[in-house]
């Protein structure tokens, strides 16, 4: 299930494995630097976490 770009942005932010990584787009609108599930080394293309944490920190927005 797709979440929201706050949310995936504050599940980020709170998460001790985030690792931020730039995909070349240039079409991308994305701020340099702003953490977000979607811009993770760990967030694969099917939008799941592949540590498993998405879920864990979610739950305690």
């Amino acid at each position: 299930m797709r979440s929201s770009q706050e949310t995936y942005m504050e599940v980020a932010e709170r998460c001790h494995a985030y690792q931020h990584v730039v995909e070349p787009n240039c079409f991308s609108n994305e701020a340099p630097n702003c953490p977000s599930c979607l811009n993770c080394k760990h967030f694969d293309r099917d939008e799941h976490c592949t540590l498993d944490l998405y879920d864990v920190i979610a739950r305690q927005l």
